[in-house]
């Protein structure tokens, strides 16, 4: 397993979906609804996670998709403590506990950790 890789690849992932939600919090239909931000996001987690699973994987790298999906889940949720968080969420008058306490967060990293599984298990399991 390569670790420097998979942390790359979850920054990968972080960066899509912190842009992404900075882009839907500015959309006008969608902009006053965070479920509705969040049911777009758990879409394109699906293409963000594919996309740092084959920056995992680019290498030949067969580990399995689990471990993996977890990790690039690890470093997102350590990068949410870290800068998101304190910059985006506290100035709007959230806290760590409203956004660790909302599901949805952890739906999104579920979903991440069964995508790349799934990538993992098309791309070396039919082999």
């Amino acid at each position: 397993m390569n670790y420097l890789r998979a942390v790359l690849s979850g920054v990968i992932l972080w960066i899509f979906v912190a842009l992404s939600f900075f882009i839907l919090e500015h959309t006008p239909i969608v902009k006053d609804s965070l479920n509705i931000q969040t049911a777009l996001i758990c879409i394109l987690i699906v293409f963000y996670s594919i996309f740092g699973a084959s920056f995992y994987y680019q290498n030949g790298i067969s580990t399995s998709g689990i471990p993996i999906g977890i990790i690039m889940s690890l470093t997102a949720i350590l990068l949410d403590i870290l800068i998101f968080v304190p910059f985006v969420e506290i100035p709007k008058g959230h806290t760590y506990q409203d956004f660790f306490s909302n599901p949805l967060l952890w739906l999104l990293a579920v979903l991440n950790v069964l995508t790349v599984y799934f990538y993992w298990k098309k791309r070396f399991e039919s082999k």
